[in-house]
Parts: C-alpha cells; sequence; structure tokens
C-alpha cells in the first residue's frame, strides 16, 4: 500500500515537474532561465521527499546487550555524549525527546521480546518503582541527575490526639543564594517557623501542639522575600484525647506530687491520689472521678486504671503480695511510672535498673525529649541521680549526656523511671509548656495503651490523583472486613503474617479528603494533586534507584561493546527549508521581471 502510494506521488512530480520546464522554456523572458529550472526541480522534488521519507545508514557504538533509558531529570545537551540507541519509557517526555530517542509503552513487554538484555544504562531521575519490579534483578547501571531542589524529606504525625503536639521534620535544598523561610501556617496563623540557610541542605523540625478537632489543612511554606519557592499542604486529623485514669502512690506529702496532681486535674485526667502520712494512715485524694478504696491494691482495680505513679519508697515498703499484684497488672498492660531515688542494696528495684551517682555539681539541668530531638527549658535544679540504661531499656529524657528518665517492657505493658523530683520548678519559673510537654511524654509512654477498633493508612504517604493507592486496614478480629469506596464494595487482601490486617485498593479520581467505609465506620485519608510533593517523589526515586543498583551489581557484568547500524529517518524539516527558498526565488525573480 504504502509502495504504491510512493510510486503514484512520483509519477505526479514528473510530470508536474516536466510541465513546469515546459513553460519556463517558452517564456519569452530567458533571463536567470538556468536558475529558473534549478529552483522549479528543487521545489517539486522538497514537496516529493517531505512526502516520502528516506532514510540513511547510521553507524552507533553501544554496550553490548544493555539498554539506556533516559528518564525525567537527565540533560538532554550531552544525550549526544551516550552511547548506543536510546529508549524512554515515560509517556510525558515525547515533546523533549522525539527523534532523540525511541519510546518503549510496555518495558515489561519489551524485555520479553528481547530475552538477550543483561543489563541496563539508566539516565536521569531513575525509573519509577512500579517499572523496578519488572526488571526481574537485571543489573542496572544508574547515572542519577542532581539532587532537586525544595523539601526532598518530610513526615508529620497525621493522625493525632487533640492537644498533642503536631511534629513537622524533614530535610529543604536550597540551592539558592538566599536564606529560605520555612513556616507552618493553619488555622489563619503561622504556627512555626524556621530559616533554611543559602546554598546549604538544611535539617528542620517545626512543631505546634494541636487544640482543635477534626480533620485539617496545614500548609507548609518556603519564602525568599516575597517570592514563594514551596507551597505544600499537610493533611492532620485530630481526635479527642481518650482520658488516662492514674493512680498516684506517695511514700510522704511533697510539692512533685502536689503540683503534678493538679495539673493533671486540670488536663482531665481521672485522678485518685494517696499519699502517706504514718504507717497505716494515708491522704487521699479524687479528680475528675469517682472515690475508690485506696488501702490496698487490687487486681480488679488495676485492671480498670491505665497508669499507676509510685515513688520508690512506697514501690519498696508495700507487701509482697501487693508488689506482685501490681507487677502481674503491668504484665496485662498496665503502665507503672516510679521516682527513682538512692539505690537500696535490699530493695525491690535494685535488680531492674542501675542508679549512677551525678558527680557533677550542675545547678542548671539541659533536659530534651529523645525521641522528638526536643530541647526543653533550662531548669533551675540539681539532680544527684542519673540512670544507666540496661539491656531492653530506652532514654525517654536526657540531661546532656545522661539519662534522666528510661522505659522498659514489660509483658504488654511499661515501666517507665525517672530521677527527677523537682519538675515543678518549670511551673515556679513559669514555663508551663516545657512542664506539660515533659509529663505528657512520660504518661504518653507508659499509659495502658487503647485498642481501636479499625485503622487505616495509606501504603504511599503521598496519595496521588490518579494513581493506584493501597490502604492498610488493621480490625480487631480476623474477620474480612465489609470495605465500602463511592458507594461499592471491595475486595480486601489479608495478611499472610497478621491475620488482623488487610489490604484494599482504590484509585481516587479527585484531590481532597476521601472516606472509606469499613465495617460501617467511616475513616478518612488524603489525596494529594498530581504535582504535590514533587521534589520529595524525585529524591525518593532517585534513592531507590540507586538502592536497586547496588543490590544487583552492576559491576559483575562486564561493559563489552559493539558496532550496530541502523537506519534512521531524514529530518523534512530540511526539505521545507529547501521548498520555502526555492518559492522564494521564484517568487522574487516574477516580480522583479514584471518591473522591468
Amino acid at each position: 500500500m504504502e509502495m504504491g502510494f510512493n510510486v503514484w506521488v512520483i509519477i505526479a512530480s514528473l510530470i508536474l515537474l516536466c510541465g513546469c520546464i515546459y513553460f519556463e522554456v517558452k517564456r519569452k523572458n530567458k533571463h536567470w532561465l538556468a536558475a529558473r529550472i534549478v529552483s522549479t526541480i528543487l521545489l517539486i522534488s522538497s514537496l516529493v521527499l517531505m512526502a516520502i521519507p528516506i532514510f540513511h545508514q547510521h553507524k552507533e557504538v553501544q554496550i553490548k546487550n544493555a539498554l539506556t533509558i533516559i528518564t525525567a531529570g537527565a540533560n538532554l545537551d550531552s544525550l549526544s555524549k551516550i552511547q548506543g540507541k536510546k529508549y524512554y519509557t515515560d509517556p510525558s517526555l515525547h515533546q523533549n525527546l522525539k527523534g532523540k530517542a525511541n519510546y518503549i509503552p510496555d518495558l515489561a513487554y519489551y524485555l520479553v521480546e528481547n530475552p538477550s538484555i543483561n543489563s541496563f544504562q539508566v539516565y536521569g531521575y531513575g525509573l519509577p518503582n512500579e517499572e523496578l519490579k519488572k526488571l526481574k534483578s537485571i543489573p542496572l547501571n544508574f547515572h542519577p541527575a542532581a539532587t532537586p531542589i525544595g523539601l526532598i524529606a518530610c513526615n508529620w504525625n497525621s493522625s493525632l490526639k487533640q492537644e498533642e503536639v503536631l511534629s513537622v521534620q524533614g530535610l529543604y535544598q536550597n540551592s539558592t543564594s538566599r536564606a529560605i523561610l520555612l513556616k507552618l501556617e493553619g488555622f489563619g496563623t503561622t504556627l512555626d517557623s524556621v530559616s533554611i540557610a543559602a546554598n546549604a541542605r538544611h535539617e528542620f523540625s517545626l512543631k505546634h501542639q494541636i487544640r482543635q478537632n477534626g480533620k485539617a489543612l496545614l500548609q507548609l511554606i518556603g519564602l525568599t522575600g516575597k517570592d514563594t519557592l514551596t507551597k505544600e499542604f499537610l493533611p492532620i486529623q485530630s481526635f479527642a484525647k481518650t482520658p488516662v485514669k492514674a493512680v498516684m502512690l506517695t511514700s510522704f506529702p511533697s510539692f512533685e506530687y502536689k503540683f503534678l496532681k493538679n495539673w493533671l486535674y486540670e488536663q482531665r485526667y481521672p485522678v485518685a491520689f494517696r499519699s502517706r502520712i504514718s504507717k497505716d494512715k494515708f491522704s487521699t485524694d479524687f479528680l475528675n472521678r469517682d472515690s475508690l478504696s485506696l488501702a490496698s491494691i487490687s487486681a480488679n482495680q488495676l485492671q480498670k486504671e491505665d497508669v499507676l505513679m509510685i515513688d520508690q519508697n512506697e514501690f519498696e515498703n508495700i507487701s509482697p503480695i501487693a508488689r506482685q499484684t501490681l507487677m502481674q497488672a503491668v504484665g496485662k498492660g498496665l503502665g507503672l511510672m516510679i521516682w527513682v531515688d538512692e539505690p537500696n542494696p535490699n530493695g525491690a528495684l535494685q535488680k531492674r535498673i542501675n542508679q549512677v551517682e551525678n558527680l557533677k555539681d550542675d545547678k542548671v539541668l539541659h533536659l530534651n525529649i529523645v525521641d522528638q530531638q526536643e530541647r526543653l527549658s533550662d531548669l533551675s535544679t540539681t539532680l544527684k541521680w542519673h540512670l544507666n540504661p540496661q539491656k531492653g531499656q530506652q532514654a525517654l529524657i536526657n540531661n546532656q549526656n545522661q539519662t534522666v528518665a528510661l522505659q522498659e517492657l514489660y509483658g504488654s505493658g511499661k515501666i517507665v523511671y525517672t530521677t527527677l523530683q523537682n519538675s515543678h520548678q518549670w511551673l515556679l519559673n513559669g514555663h508551663q509548656e516545657d512542664y506539660a510537654n515533659y509529663w505528657t511524654e512520660l504518661i504518653n509512654a507508659v499509659a495502658r495503651k487503647q485498642s481501636t477498633k479499625i485503622s487505616l493508612n495509606a501504603i504511599d504517604p503521598f496519595p496521588t490523583v490518579n494513581e493506584k493507592l493501597t490502604l492498610n486496614i488493621v480490625t480487631e478480629g480476623t474477620n474480612a472486613p465489609a470495605v465500602k469506596y463511592q458507594a461499592d464494595g471491595l475486595t480486601v487482601n489479608q495478611n499472610l503474617l497478621f491475620p488482623n490486617q488487610w489490604e484494599v485498593q482504590v484509585w481516587p479520581l479527585t484531590s481532597g479528603w476521601h472516606s472509606i467505609n469499613v465495617n460501617k465506620t467511616a475513616k478518612d485519608f488524603y489525596v494529594f494533586e498530581k504535582q504535590a510533593w514533587k521534589s520529595i517523589k524525585l529524591s525518593q526515586n532517585i534513592q531507590n534507584n540507586l538502592a536497586y543498583s547496588r543490590k544487583t551489581n552492576i559491576e559483575a557484568i562486564k561493559a563489552s561493546t559493539n558496532e550496530i547500524t541502523y537506519q534512521k529517518e531524514v529530518s523534512k524539516w530540511w526539505f521545507f527549508a529547501i521548498l520555502i527558498l526555492s518559492a522564494s526565488f521564484l517568487w522574487f525573480e516574477k516580480r522583479h521581471y514584471a518591473k522591468s
């Protein structure tokens, strides 16, 4: 069919050419006759060559059995320096790579059709994770593009309880010559901010205590002067906090216990307080709850509590039976917090912790919360003892290189030890927020974990519109949950290792908040626009390709080259230029003849 078309084009062009030359020869004015005939031949020939493609032999040297793939981020000006035939799999690169590389619509199918390929040369930001999985461990040599500018890492606790501190941490690549102000904005105001130095990669941490309840969209904005360089949404969900029921048992009255009891009351914690006055005499107080018997510790009562706070003397003075009952309750999930004092060789804590005397004569403590990397305000007090973490113990609060509070697992529960006896000095010095952060950290670490009937998490931290999204569902039981999304029932896949975990796939078509129904309970998740968090996605793509390259050991493939010859089409733009020049000459010559 194509051959017949070419023949008819040539025949029609020859007839047209003969007619044009005949009229040129018969024309009275013979001036520039030869030039007119040449221009006519060139004009009609260029028309023919624009309709009929012509090819020329092209030779290239390439790595034998290697596939060279160009991805987004590759330097297009240096493509000519890359040996061999080049390909691309991303359709968005059509316009930039047309005529410079060949398009592969399905990489997996291409590999089946070309089983001799034993390595890849990849340039740019790299292949997406879905395509890396299709390579079947074929070695890959990755030539990464420069790290993208802007946010290249970011994470935050998107689901949190009311009054909990939102923590946004990440990494910013500032390649400009000016400092950047990175701001966390929401609820109509700036919540926190940090400055990013010029020409630097900077770790940042932004915090804000969430007092609102429900869903909210915060913004992370990078500014240099009045110019906005970065603007990303941070979706969060805050839930009403479940009251933590606390019991405090102390061996004597003190300001530390009094201030803590009052603070717990103000924060609406249900508190039962017992302070020993003499051997068998106590003072009790009940705040935000009904009274109960605290003369003895019963297993039945401890099952109803979330955390028990006790000082070392009281813990060692209670009867062995009561102590055994307490530890059994901890093993079943109760949280136990102990104020630690001087070491007692015969005490019940001797084998559990290692108290080290503080030989420094410091009058000020420089405390920080370990897991949040948050520095608390300096505390004007002395610390007589600190703790040396043992096997299975983890530091919670540090004073420079000394541990002030640590935690350990005990069955299904946790135990927290602290040597700080004067935290109320924060309140006396007007640092209420530091006092709150300190005790919130300890209580959250140790309190009985509240079981959630259903939880939902997106496997992709940045779900994107028009892309497949896998959601992880955790239920109480092992029966398959009934899941509906946009009124359609979905099939769930059970996790082979954890029978109460399930996976379901959705394909969101719009950005914003989405709701999925699990066992008639609505669970929300957020879907981002296509261009959201672009720098992070590209940076993660580079890391994935580097990891794959290291894993497959490209050095194991001996790079041998061979010369290939293939036909390459001559660009039609050359013939279009000839057509324009020829037609222009004939037009000019005719105008010049008319004037004469």
